[in-house]
């Protein structure tokens, strides 16, 4: 019996590969490590969509362009009318006979800088932004549906922001940051809709906005 046990033992270490023989612990971590990075490295583009925007200022959809696992460029647009407290400081939290136009938006580009933490699923992130803003309120006339007034504006905003990335070992992600806009009015106009040649110009202003949002990501290609 001890003759075939040997012989058994030895059977089974012959037709093991070599590398499977030394293969240990800090082989198995390596692997798994690399494993791991790979699932949560940034892939080619992120689409996202601020989930807190129908809250703030208009829910945005950005396409960010993501590079070396680390910076991540792109364009986003913004629909103000949609909104709640766009709608609200425009008129006077709805203490003015008036309201926002559907056309009004903004459009910009942003930059972020993504610090992987571990194995890179967990990423505070740093974020810069230059947006361009537009927008009209309307008086409606209680006579003359051409005689409306109609206020329009246009500011040019830059921002900082910072956050928290989560990335799954998917597509998914989310997004959490807090910023500070500094908006400056470049146009501050305004006319009746029968008489849009003559106008009135108002003071132009700088304003400092707060800015929350939460992100909700997919990433697409490799």
């Amino acid at each position: 019996m001890l003759f075939i046990a040997m012989c058994f033992t030895l059977f089974s270490y012959a037709g093991l590969p070599n590398s499977n023989i030394n293969l240990g612990n800090d082989d198995l971590n390596k692997v798994s490590i690399s494993n791991d990075e790979s699932d949560y490295r940034l892939k080619l583009l992120n689409v996202q969509v601020d989930a807190l925007g129908l809250v703030f200022f208009g829910p945005q959809l950005s396409v960010d362009f993501q590079f070396g696992n680390l910076v991540a460029v792109g364009p986003y647009v913004r629909w103000h009318y949609a909104g709640i407290m766009y709608r609200a400081v425009v008129t006077d939290w709805f203490s003015e006979n008036s309201s926002v136009e559907p056309g009004s938006y903004s459009y910009g580009a942003q930059v972020k800088f993504l610090i992987p933490t571990g194995n890179g699923q967990h990423r505070p992130f740093i974020g810069l932004t230059g947006e361009k803003s537009q927008g009209e309120e309307v008086f409606d006339s209680e006579d003359n549906s051409d005689n409306d007034r109609i206020n329009s504006f246009e500011q040019n905003i830059f921002s900082f922001n910072f956050g928290y990335r989560y990335t799954s070992s998917g597509a998914f992600n989310l997004s959490v940051s807090l910023g500070i806009g500094i908006a400056q009015d470049t146009k501050n106009i305004g006319y009746y809709a029968s008489q849009e040649d003559f106008y009135d110009s108002y003071d132009l202003e700088t304003r400092v906005l707060p800015m929350i949002q939460l992100q909700l990501g997919w990433q697409i290609g490799k």
